[in-house]
C-alpha cells in the first residue's frame, strides 16, 4: 500500500472519529444492512451520510483550524485531496466495520 501522507492519516482519523457517529447501540439490524447494501450499491441517500469534511460546515472546522489541530497545510490541494481521501476512507470503514458488528 506504501506510506500514506501525515494529511491522508489526519483525514483517515477525523473520518474514522465522524463514522462513528453514524451507527449506535440503538441502531437495527435493519438499518445496518440498508447502510451495508447501499454502501455497495452506491445508493446516493447512504452516501449523504459522509459530509464534506473540509466545508467549514461546523464550528471549529475550517481549513485553517483544521490544519492547526492537525499541523497540516490544508490550504495546499494536495494535502486537501489527501485529507479527504482519508476522510472518506476512514469513514466508511468505520461505518462498515459498525454496521457488521449489529448485523452479527
Amino acid at each position: 500500500m506504501g506510506r500514506q501522507s501525515k494529511a491522508y492519516k489526519a483525514g483517515f482519523e477525523k473520518g474514522q472519529a465522524d463514522g462513528s457517529w453514524i451507527l449506535d447501540g440503538n441502531s437495527t439490524k435493519e438499518t445496518a444492512n440498508r447502510i451495508l447494501d447501499g454502501f455497495e450499491n452506491g445508493d446516493p441517500e447512504i452516501m449523504d451520510l459522509q459530509r464534506a469534511p473540509l466545508s467549514g460546515e461546523f464550528a471549529g472546522e475550517s481549513i485553517s483550524e483544521l490544519s492547526s489541530q492537525y499541523g497540516i497545510d490544508l490550504e495546499k490541494e494536495e494535502n486537501q485531496d489527501r485529507f479527504e481521501n482519508g476522510y472518506s476512507d476512514g469513514f466508511w470503514n468505520e461505518v462498515q466495520r459498525s454496521a457488521k458488528a449489529i448485523v452479527s
